[in-house]
């Protein structure tokens, strides 16, 4: 809700098999009867007679990383991977295909969720702590699991809200400066802990148009004409004014403003660094595009 990724087996010899010499460096007398160099050439088992792989999760469109993963674990083969190692594959009925190349290489979506490429742009991670997973519980254009009823149209059409629980981490998605540090409300005041009604009565909406625009917030500005935005925090804890890297922390999600419960809305605008302007569609570089539902798992700050 609004203001809402064929090992090369090495072999190690001993000295017996180390230039025809013995363990202690003498020269061999005789090379190894023919029979044991037969069995020394012997081929491998040949790939192209492992079986098509299945369409593992059933018809569906998949990034060739996870088709190639299943391919090894399973004993099964996908011809047309050769050339294709890094684009998108659709099956159907068990036969292969690319569906979309990728020029920057396929992400692997949640299950349920088709697989795509990842973006051309800008780099976004999901915004909390790496290793962490929380379910998105709106997706984008008012997708709220199955219904198209949530409020994440117009202006919202590309925001998501993910189920934080009160006061996690919020981190930045991407590099910027922060242009708008909002802390609006605190512990005990109006709006503090958002709307407490039954949703959807009328009460639950009066709370909401007086709490729209009183939820703590900050959006960072990437300074190429677009500015993510973080709503519903228990506290901003970043400054106006701040070189934030990908992955700082920016404050503490929360319920504040028109919130039926704990979470964390975001969404990347246009050029509003102080304000809260149309959204624009983006991707994250480990889930792509989250739909309601999905389980999404960060690697936000990943690393030493």
């Amino acid at each position: 809700m609004r203001p809402l990724l064929a090992a090369l087996a090495l072999v190690a010899c001993d000295g017996s098999m180390n230039g025809g010499a013995t363990p202690d460096g003498a020269a061999a007398d005789s090379p190894p009867a023919p029979e044991a160099a037969d069995a020394q050439m012997a081929p491998g088992p040949d790939a192209r007679a492992l079986p098509t792989c299945a369409c593992y999760y059933g018809d569906g469109i998949y990034c060739a990383t996870a088709i190639a993963d299943w391919a090894r674990t399973h004993n099964c083969q996908v011809a047309a991977l050769a050339g294709h190692e890094g684009d998108v594959f659709q099956c159907a009925g068990g036969s292969w295909s690319v569906h979309q190349v990728c020029p920057n290489g396929c992400y692997v979506a949640p299950q349920g969720t088709p697989d795509g490429c990842r973006p051309s742009g800008p780099t976004y991670h999901v915004p909390w702590t790496c290793g962490q997973a929380y379910h998105c519980t709106q997706g984008n254009n008012g997708d709220i699991c199955g219904s198209s009823g949530g409020d994440h149209t117009g202006t919202q059409r590309y925001a998501w809200d993910f189920g934080l629980p009160r006061h996690t981490l919020v981190r930045a998605a991407r590099a910027g400066a922060v242009s708008l540090a909002a802390n609006v409300v605190g512990p005990g005041q109006s709006c503090y802990d958002g709307c407490t009604q039954p949703f959807g009565s009328s009460a639950f909406w009066q709370c909401c148009n007086n709490c729209v625009n009183r939820a703590n917030h900050v959006n960072v500005d990437h300074g190429d004409g677009t500015v993510a935005t973080y709503w519903h925090l228990d506290q901003v804890t970043a400054q106006e004014g701040q070189q934030v890297g990908q992955g700082a922390v920016l404050g503490f999600s929360g319920t504040s403003g028109c919130s039926s419960g704990p979470h964390l809305h975001f969404m990347v605008m246009g050029n509003c660094p102080t304000s809260y302007c149309q959204s624009i569609p983006v991707a994250f570089e480990e889930a792509g595009v989250p739909a309601c539902g999905d389980d999404v798992r960060s690697q936000n700050a990943c690393g030493p």
